[in-house]
């Protein structure tokens, strides 16, 4: 009930009606469905069914009187290209010069991507879906609402006379084709098959009393198409531009027909609408080439088809496609007990746990957790939070991305001036932290930039942006080949060596006088035996300390170094998760999570690091005028007020915001701050003008004002939340050096097993 309570809060505030009832409700509507084991469930009076067939052709008769031309039994053979532009569309009638395709193939969609001159990664598989009716249901004859069982994985839908279509969502369903999907297969259905989806009917039976005993009339067995993760894909592919793709909408193809279109006309057409922002999630630039591969999408998808009825806890991870990409690190990490997560393919530690059932049940695949309120992983986080802030830790980053960028002459310095809002011409071995903005002045990526060389670059972004980044900057390269770029990612493993004895540990294992190491620079170092580790004084959470990139081949030397001569001072592993307590609680936000290509530095509080007085860059324009306009939405800490750690909900990300008791927006990010001692969300805040939900002007007072009230709804349950423009205060943890020191380990912390 907490997970329909967090998506009916979400729905309402998109003025859908949603109701809660009771058992004693539910079977007053649905006389004969067994309701002794339901604790309650949702009504949307709104929700209604289309019939697909009758719909397409309306929408078809529609488009051709505004002058669409449809044009049937024509086959797309390939699409051309020129300069990564698309060119032409070859098809069986001919060829079609064209400026614009877009791929709404279906279940074609992937082979037609890689029917182009230069092949398009869209990471989808067909499988079978099947729809069972079945003969008349007693005391169904007069019920009209679609019924979905969510611990059956089931949906009912009331037909005529009191018959049902049902479907079911189960792990384990079978792929539609072995290998390619048959060029004469249009408008046919597959063989039923009731070896695989006759539970259907056993859970028919369960729910449903007085059944007959064959209850099935007929099977339609057709083919669905699904993604790695569940989500639709849209957008402009990273392989050639003005190449679109609208693919894989997961059994929500026709409820989702108006929205997408809407969206991708936008898109394409470079308008500023409604639905252009906020789309991240279903960009086709999230996924890499190792999610199109063939094998790792049949092991995938019907883990996806399984989950898709199922209780979506935070945290949860697919358990297929997984351990491919690997650290060096990886194996003594997975033996200090290290629960992982992947993202992008690459497996990175989540949090470190001494608790074996937790540890057997992560290596047998078991969910990470089954709960929305506190989690059994709280005091390991705890635990590896205490160390960056007071001791400390080690963090694995390997799977952030990496790119070196480089020329003969100044002209990659051209090109960053150009790309990036930040000034990029520094001395050598500064760092930069910059975005890289559109025309709109959103963050196409948000990177640090090590300048290496006169004419060298080494460029730092998140692990989500290695597709869309390389596509953004590939994208702007000089046609003459003078500068170039290259993925570095897999050279180096990234240790994050964190906390105010970081400094003291990497002494003792480096000949290079830390003493001259200014903080935001970089340096080439050793560290035991190993030379040429890449230095950057920083790290990912706000703390101090050191980011180190080294070569793979030396990671373990390394790591065993640091691990031996930091055991005197507590060093522990640590996980992500105690990183992005860290840096939520400071007010640090993240591409991808809490901003994204259509938002700008002044919405996120990052104007500092735009410098207005550079000639040009991409987006300036765009940064004037919302510094002289105003800006639509902002970026937003808040500390929650009166919420109960161990016995509260917690926010996870999507709760709706309220001022003054109207709808301003959802939350991005949140952590529990452990040095705040309370709730901290992140969330963009809106002003809409409330009948036509126009966006208006969010200015400081809109935030700061102290008639304003905030609140966060968690669940149903709303939290009075204080509002922040600024990051919080919070002291720096001292620690002694020098001779005097005598190094001690910390008693509340773990420490690790070599």
């Amino acid at each position: 009930m907490i997970a329909l309570k967090r998506l009916v809060g979400q729905a309402k505030v998109q003025n859908l009606s949603c109701t809660f009832l009771d058992k004693k409700e539910i079977a007053k509507m649905v006389p004969n469905m067994k309701v002794s084991d339901l604790e309650g469930g949702v009504w949307i009076p709104e929700d209604g069914v289309v019939d697909p067939a009758k719909l397409c052709k309306t929408m078809a008769f529609l488009a051709a009187q505004k002058g669409v031309t449809i044009v049937e039994d024509c086959a797309v053979m390939r699409v051309t290209s020129a300069s990564q532009r698309v060119k032409a569309v070859q098809t069986s009638d001919g060829t079609i010069d064209c400026e614009i395709f877009i791929n709404c193939a279906g279940q074609w969609a992937r082979q037609l991507g890689q029917q182009a001159d230069i092949p398009v990664r869209i990471p989808i598989h067909a499988m079978e879906h099947p729809t069972i009716i079945t003969k008349a249901v007693p005391g169904m004859e007069h019920v009209n609402a679609v019924i979905r069982d969510y611990d059956g994985s089931m949906l009912f839908q009331p037909l005529q006379l009191g018959c049902l279509r049902i479907k079911g969502f189960e792990t384990g369903a079978k792929s539609a084709f072995k290998d390619k999907i048959p060029t004469d297969f249009q408008f046919k259905t597959l063989e039923a098959n009731w070896d695989n989806y006759g539970f259907l009917l056993r859970r028919l039976n369960y729910r449903f009393s007085g059944c007959d005993h064959q209850p099935a009339m007929y099977m339609v067995n057709g083919p669905e198409t699904f993604t790695p993760d569940g989500t639709w894909i849209l957008g402009e592919a990273p392989e050639i531009d003005n190449y679109y793709v609208a693919t894989g909408f997961c059994d929500m193809g026709v409820s989702a027909a108006g929205g997408v279109g809407q969206a991708l006309a936008e898109r394409v057409m470079g308008i500023d609408g409604p639905l252009m922002t906020d789309l991240w999630s279903l960009e086709i630039q999230r996924f890499f080439e190792g999610h199109n591969t063939r094998k790792f999408l049949q092991d995938r998808v019907p883990e996806v088809l399984g989950k898709h009825y199922q209780v979506a806890y935070p945290l949860t991870e697919y358990q297929t496609g997984r351990r491919v990409r690997l650290s060096p690190l990886y194996p003594i990490l997975s033996s200090n007990g290290g629960i992982f997560v992947a993202r992008m393919g690459y497996e990175r530690p989540m949090w470190f746990t001494e608790d074996s059932e937790v540890i057997e049940n992560h290596v047998k695949g078991g969910a990470m957790q089954e709960t929305f309120a506190k989690p059994r992983w709280f005091d390991d986080v705890e635990a590896e939070y205490h160390a960056c802030r007071e001791g400390v830790c080690l963090v694995d980053m390997s799977s952030l991305t990496k790119f070196e960028l480089w020329s003969k002459g100044m002209e990659v310095v051209h090109l960053l001036q150009y790309l990036c809002a930040n000034d990029v011409d520094v001395p050598i071995g500064s760092i930069i932290h910059t975005g890289m903005l559109n025309h709109h002045g959103g963050y196409e990526n948000d990177c640090s930039l090590v300048r290496m060389e006169q004419n060298r670059y080494f460029m730092i972004s998140p692990t989500s942006q290695i597709t869309h980044a390389w596509e953004w900057i590939s994208r702007h390269l000089p046609d003459d080949g003078s500068t170039q770029i290259s993925d570095v990612t897999s050279k180096y493993t990234v240790m994050n060596l964190i906390g105010p004895k970081s400094r003291d540990v990497l002494n003792l294992v480096t000949d290079t006088d830390l003493d001259n190491f200014p903080y935001f620079t970089s340096q080439l170092i050793n560290v035991g035996q190993s030379g040429g580790v890449k230095a950057l004084h920083m790290t990912h959470s706000g703390e101090p300390g050191w980011t180190l990139f080294v070569p793979s081949e030396l990671s373990m030397h390394v790591y065993d170094s640091l691990m031996t001569m930091g055991k005197d001072y507590g060093i522990i592993n640590a996980g992500y998760q105690a990183v992005r307590f860290l840096r939520i609680e400071k007010f640090h936000t993240l591409w991808g999570e809490d901003f994204d290509r259509w938002t700008s530095p002044i919405e996120c509080g990052a104007a500092f690091l735009v410098k207005f007085q550079k000639a040009t860059f991409i987006g300036k324009g765009a940064l004037l005028r919302q510094k002289e306009e105003g800006v639509s939405r902002r970026l937003v800490q808040f500390h929650l007020e009166g919420h109960d750690l161990d016995s509260d909900s917690w926010p996870w990300g999507g709760e709706p915001i309220y001022r003054n008791g109207k709808y301003v927006g959802l939350t991005r990010s949140t952590c529990y701050g452990f040095t705040l001692n309370r709730m901290v969300c992140i969330g963009a805040v809106h002003n809409f003008e409330p009948e036509t939900r126009k966006r208006l002007v969010v200015d400081n007072n809109f935030i700061t004002d102290p008639s304003a009230e905030f609140q966060i709804e968690i669940a149903g349950k709303r939290f009075l939340a204080t509002p922040h423009l600024h990051p919080p205060r919070m002291s720096a943890v001292a620690t002694e050096t020098g001779l005097k020191y005598k190094p001690r380990i910390m008693p509340s912390v773990r420490t690790s097993t070599l």
